[in-house]
């Protein structure tokens, strides 16, 4: 027993670099600024609480308190919003558990969020470390897929934040290829399915990932033959196919078709969107986000770096913070550079090579981007913000300066000390650029200040299944105030003409008028054909309007 307390205690002070770094990040720079008592919330009062509305649509669904999770009664009468955008089935059974232990909405989005951060550091540190690199390089490698500049770029992006699938989908494409067995493959599926369902737009960016894997992995097998290259990946599964028993084929099968109902489960929804709603983005509009070569130099709220001056016309420069921050360019430089001949020297380059490649292909240079042939793809359109490839890119970039790290470590460990030196001062300024950060975030008691103000609207004398309805001044900042109305509706229980996602219905703009109901709702029945103009009626009586000065309240029960 001693013995044993003794090698854990051991393997405990072994693995403290990783544990050190784990809970520097947790504390500066994902707990810290939520403030006191946990007063603050990151984001800001328009994405962020989307996204709660998001999640609370889930748990309201799980816990019986809605009948319909697809129908969310926002941009009411339409159907299918909760595929509108992405809808964080993945991870939404997390912030349920949250509300089921009693926290309040805005706290359980806080837990979701901290969860979050923990499962990427622990995904990332399981994966480094199963390549046997050495902790300080196991931490440095997780602590940058967890905490790096781009990833606080996306914090407002709340839904981008679960992304611990990515890692080890890798991972497992990586081990099906070396040691070919079916259990590998149907954990690449697992994981890459739940990637899906953890965000979508992550989801596709992985299958880019593992696809520059799938090309570059048999080119990067020394000693083979071109046509052995080509046939690598068939010589795999039919390797795999045989080292199976009967019972491990069947159980694989069974996987893999699960997992691919899963998907298509997943994914019929928004197919169904379209096929209503014709959402797509134009080639304009994907290519103002395409990352430019300037992007990857952009990180405008780091206390540290000052990049205003860097590429100052850039449009939506918001989402061009691409930046990985001085450490990580130091370290892939030194890593190029030092050549390590260590074990998992191959591996390294491959990542960096697959890094490489998505970076060339959705590279925008004065208008010609590869990226443009991969837009044409059916379905592939609708992603917009093609800047957020970084976070999937930060992945291989993770493991190549975790490398790095682990090469000087051995190649320094008995001379040349101070190498070792300055590989603890660059993971020092590695955590130094992700604590100096000006965060977003939004106040719990301002939010609440927001709804429990239109909440006093309400007037004593409602009609019967109400729906509301919230005028947005020029004043307001549109998404909040949208937000207000679909988080008030949700509370009560109503449905809310207004709305905010990442599509808007048929005709849809903020109301800034009473006189815009009629129009609101008669776009709904001219898109879905309802043909009775007593569905109209019967629907604007139903309204209660807030936070409009020009309201009639007989003129809501005309016919629009």
């Amino acid at each position: 027993m001693d013995s044993k307390i003794t090698r854990l205690s051991r393997a405990v002070i072994n693995q403290a670099p990783v544990w050190v770094l784990f809970i520097l990040g947790m504390w500066l720079v994902i707990i810290r600024p939520l403030g006191a008592q946990l007063a603050l919330v990151p984001g800001d009062l328009g994405d962020a609480r989307f996204n709660n509305y998001v999640l609370e649509q889930f748990f309201r669904w799980a816990s019986g308190l809605t009948r319909d999770y697809w129908n969310a009664t926002f941009y009411y009468p339409f159907q299918w919003t909760m595929a509108f955008s992405d809808n964080l089935l993945g991870s939404a059974p997390f912030y349920a558990l949250f509300r089921w232990a009693n926290l309040d909405q805005m706290s359980a989005f806080q837990g979701w969020y901290i969860l979050g951060c923990c499962l990427n550091f622990a995904a990332a540190g399981i994966v480094l470390g199963r390549l046997k690199l050495k902790p300080l390089a196991v931490g440095a490698g997780a602590f940058f897929f967890t905490f790096g500049l781009p990833m606080l770029a996306q914090e407002n992006h709340a839904q981008l934040l679960y992304h611990f699938c990515i890692p080890l989908a890798c991972f497992s494409l990586w081990k099906f290829y070396q040691a070919p067995g079916l259990k590998w493959l149907a954990a690449l599926a697992f994981w890459t399915v739940w990637q899906f369902y953890l965000t979508i737009y992550m989801g596709v960016f992985l299958l880019f990932l593992l696809a520059a894997f799938f090309i570059l992995l048999p080119f990067w097998t020394p000693g083979q033959t071109f046509w052995q290259r080509l046939t690598a990946w068939p010589r795999c599964l039919i390797k795999a196919w045989l080292h199976a028993n009967r019972t491990g084929r069947i159980l694989a099968i069974t996987a893999m078709v699960v997992l691919g109902l899963g998907l298509a489960g997943l994914l019929w929804p928004y197919f169904h969107v379209y096929r209503l709603y014709h959402f797509s983005r134009g080639w304009a509009e994907v290519s103002s986000m395409l990352p430019r070569l300037q992007s990857y130099l952009l990180a405008d709220r780091s206390q540290i770096w000052p990049t205003a001056s860097i590429a100052s016309n850039l449009s939506l420069r918001h989402e061009h913070q691409l930046f990985p921050g001085l450490a990580v360019l130091v370290l892939v430089l030194a890593g190029i550079a030092g050549r390590f001949q260590t074990e998992n020297r191959r591996l390294a380059w491959l990542h960096l090579g697959a890094a490489l490649v998505l970076v060339i292909l959705t590279l925008d240079i004065q208008g010609f981007s590869f990226y443009q042939w991969v837009w044409r793809i059916p379905g592939l359109n609708s992603i917009r913000s093609v800047t957020r490839i970084m976070l999937v890119v930060m992945w291989p970039l993770s493991v190549f300066i975790a490398w790095a790290v682990d090469g000087f470590i051995q190649q320094f460990s008995q001379q040349r000390r101070w190498m070792q030196a300055a590989v603890y001062l660059v993971i020092g300024l590695l955590v130094v650029e992700s604590v100096f950060y000006n965060h977003k975030t939004y106040a719990k008691a301002d939010s609440q200040a927001r709804l429990d103000s239109l909440r006093q609207q309400i007037p004593e004398s409602l009609p019967a299944n109400p729906i509301l309805f919230v005028g947005v001044s020029q004043q307001d900042s549109n998404p909040a105030r949208e937000i207000d109305a679909m988080l008030l509706a949700q509370d009560l229980g109503w449905p809310v003409i207004n709305g905010y996602s990442g599509n808007y219905p048929p005709g849809y703009n903020s109301p800034q008028s009473c006189k815009e109901l009629p129009q609101l709702i008669k776009n709904y029945t001219d898109k879905n054909r309802t043909p009775s103009p007593t569905f109209n009626l019967e629907l604007m009586k139903r309204v209660v309007p807030l936070g409009f000065d020009d309201c009639d309240p007989t003129g809501l029960g005309k016919t629009p």
